[in-house]
C-alpha cells in the first residue's frame, strides 16, 4: 500500500511548476534556472532538487504539465470540425499564456535533443488529432481520396502560425474559417 503524497509536497510541487512555467513565457529555457525557480516559487533549492535532479528534467516536466492535445470535435461535418479545430489553435495562439511556452520549446529544441524530442511528441500529439479529422473526411467522401493527410495538415496550421508567430496581423476565427475553406475548395471531391 503506497502512502498518501504529503500535501506540503504537493503545494510545493505546484508552486515550483507554476513559476517554472511563468519563467518560460517570460525568459525562455535558458532564464529558467533552478536558482530564479527558487526565488520566484520561495521553495529552497534544496527542495527542488528531491523533486528534479536538473534544470532540464524540471523544465520539461514543466512543458508536460500544460502542453495538451485539443478533443475531437467529430460534428460529422469534415469542415465543421476543421473549423472547430482551427479556431481553437487560433484562439490559443492569440490569448493563451502557453503560445509564450511553445515558442520557448520551439527555440530550446533546436539546441537540446530532449527539447527536440518533447517538441515532436507534443506535436504529434496535436497532429494525430486533425490527421484523424482529415481521414474522416476522406472515408466520408468530403476529401479526394488521393489527399495527404499530412499535407493538408501543413496547409491549415501553417498560415495561422505564420499569422502569429510572423506577421502578427489580426488571428481570429473569421481568418481560421477562411484557411479551412481555402484548403477544402482546392482537396475536395467534385461534385
Amino acid at each position: 500500500m503506497s502512502r498518501p503524497t504529503d500535501p506540503r509536497v504537493l503545494r510545493s510541487r505546484a508552486s515550483v511548476l507554476t513559476s517554472a512555467l511563468a519563467l518560460l513565457a517570460e525568459r525562455g529555457v535558458a532564464g529558467t534556472t533552478i536558482e530564479a525557480v527558487a526565488e520566484r516559487s520561495g521553495v529552497a533549492k534544496t527542495t527542488i532538487y528531491r523533486q528534479w535532479d536538473s534544470q532540464t528534467t524540471l523544465v520539461l516536466d514543466a512543458f508536460d504539465s500544460v502542453l495538451a492535445a485539443p478533443s475531437d470535435p467529430a460534428t460529422g461535418s469534415l469542415r465543421d470540425d476543421l473549423v472547430q479545430l482551427l479556431t481553437g489553435f487560433a484562439e490559443a495562439l492569440r490569448v493563451s499564456p502557453a503560445t509564450g511556452l511553445m515558442f520557448a520549446l520551439i527555440d530550446a529544441a533546436e539546441r537540446d535533443p530532449a527539447f527536440a524530442a518533447l517538441h515532436r511528441r507534443q506535436a504529434e500529439n496535436r497532429h494525430r488529432l486533425i490527421l484523424r479529422v482529415l481521414a474522416r473526411g476522406i472515408e466520408r467522401g468530403e476529401l479526394s481520396a488521393d489527399a495527404d493527410p499530412a499535407d493538408l495538415l501543413d496547409l491549415l496550421a501553417g498560415p495561422i502560425f505564420h499569422r502569429r508567430a510572423v506577421t502578427g496581423r489580426t488571428l481570429d476565427a473569421a481568418f481560421a474559417e477562411r484557411v479551412v475553406d481555402r484548403v477544402l475548395i482546392a482537396y475536395r471531391v467534385a461534385t
